[in-house]
């Protein structure tokens, strides 16, 4: 049984792929609510004229 469990997290491979994938859809989710927060704030006030 703990020959499955790879690393010193004692992480199953799957359980490993499963959380990476998670903190990738969670950055790229933070970075798009950034991206817009960012363009709300230009359309408000456009630092850059």
């Amino acid at each position: 049984m703990s020959s499955d469990k790879v690393g010193p997290s004692g992480l199953t491979e799957a359980e490993s792929e499963e959380i990476h994938r998670n903190l990738i859809q969670g950055t790229q989710i933070f970075g798009m609510v950034a991206a817009f927060a960012h363009l709300l704030a230009y359309i408000y006030s456009p630092w850059l004229k």
